[in-house]
C-alpha cells in the first residue's frame, strides 16, 4: 500500500463510493485528489489495477469507454483501521 493508494481509498470511503452504480472513473478520482498529491492518469490506473488485485477496490459499471471503481469491504476495513 502506497500513500497514493491510501489517498484513493480514503477518497472512495469518504464519498461513500461503495457499489457499482456509485463507482467513479479515474478522471473523477483525480479531480477530487488535492493537486499536491495528484498523479498522472496512467499512474492512477496502475495503482487501481493493483488495488483491484489485492481486493481493496472493485471495478464498477463502464462509463462510456472509461472503467469505474468503488471501494470493497476489505478497503473499508483498511480505512477504518487507519483512523
Amino acid at each position: 500500500m502506497t500513500k497514493f493508494d491510501y489517498e484513493i481509498l480514503m477518497l472512495l470511503n469518504e464519498k461513500n463510493v461503495d457499489n457499482s452504480l456509485k463507482a467513479m472513473n479515474i478522471s473523477q478520482i483525480l479531480e477530487d485528489i488535492s493537486v499536491a498529491k495528484r498523479k498522472s492518469y496512467s499512474t492512477a490506473y496502475r495503482h487501481l489495477q493493483e488495488m483491484t488485485k489485492q481486493g481493496y477496490v472493485k471495478c464498477g459499471l463502464v462509463d462510456g469507454l472509461a472503467s469505474t471503481y468503488y471501494i470493497d469491504e476489505l478497503g473499508k476495513k483498511y480505512c477504518k483501521a487507519q483512523n
